[in-house]
């Protein structure tokens, strides 16, 4: 390498790490922003158990955060991860009790591709829940298929004994079928909040079109169930699919949502 080479070659390196720090610094600013009003509020205590639903291949990075930041956050005191094999065998982490302020529960499901079950096992969680921890009262956050999941028990007669559902949260998830029909069972009491993502130039948030999020919320509307809109507007680092679930600002609506 010729020294002209070499220098350019050390010149390279210094402006990717300048390129690094200001997308650090940027995104450092972005976050603090979107935190203060996280910061600046106060949340009631209930007793009622959110329930964390996670989409299609999902692991315990899809809530996992989430649930922490909600904690560190001062809304909740109590965060239990349940791990729900292939078979439907159930591993508990973390809290194993459901009475603190807030209680929030992680759902992460070992065959996360496979809608059809994983409905069941969320049906014979919450009934798990109901019968053996008495919880009676619960709101659902459901990302992508994960609201799916949620909107499918909400929508279905249950005959064992199942908890209330108070709150329903849809993250990025939009409904390829007419949901109209199903909303006929869709509880009119529950309030619903639904959030989008839309990438600066994009229909979307790279996996689910804004117009099909409206869609639903326009059609919740329409069959007089409570509901909000929010439309995230930015950049891939807090608007593509997999990074609503990390973004202060969803953050800090569902907790108002939620918990205020």
């Amino acid at each position: 390498m010729t020294r002209k080479q070499s220098r350019q070659h050390r010149w390279g390196w210094r402006l990717l790490l300048i390129l690094f720090l200001l997308l650090a610094g940027s995104y450092w600013v972005w976050w603090q922003l979107g935190s203060r009003r996280i910061h600046a509020q106060t949340y009631r205590q209930t007793s009622i158990v959110t329930v964390f639903v996670p989409g299609y291949a999902s692991n315990g990075l899809t809530f996992g955060p989430m649930v922490t930041r909600f904690k560190q956050d001062r809304a909740s005191n109590q965060v239990t991860t349940i791990t729900i094999s292939a078979t439907g065998s159930r591993t508990i982490t973390g809290a194993n009790r459901y009475t603190g302020k807030n209680p929030l529960v992680n759902v992460v499901f070992e065959d996360a591709k496979a809608p059809e079950k994983e409905t069941r096992q969320l049906t014979a969680l919450l009934h798990w829940l109901r019968a053996k921890h008495n919880v009676t009262k619960i709101n659902l956050v459901g990302h992508s298929m994960g609201s799916n999941l949620s909107f499918r028990y909400l929508t279905t007669h249950h005959t064992d004994a199942q908890p209330h559902v108070v709150k329903y949260v849809s993250l990025a998830s939009e409904f390829y079928r007419d949901p109209t029909p199903q909303l006929q069972q869709f509880p009119k009491s529950v309030q619903t909040l639904v959030i989008g993502g839309q990438i600066f130039g994009a229909s979307g948030d790279w996996a689910v079109s804004i117009a099909g999020v409206k869609r639903f919320e326009k059609a919740l509307r329409a069959a007089n169930i409570p509901s909000t809109l929010y439309i995230y507007h930015g950049t891939p680092l807090g608007a593509y699919h997999s990074s609503l679930h990390q973004n202060p600002y969803v953050d800090a609506r569902i907790l108002a949502f939620l918990f205020t």
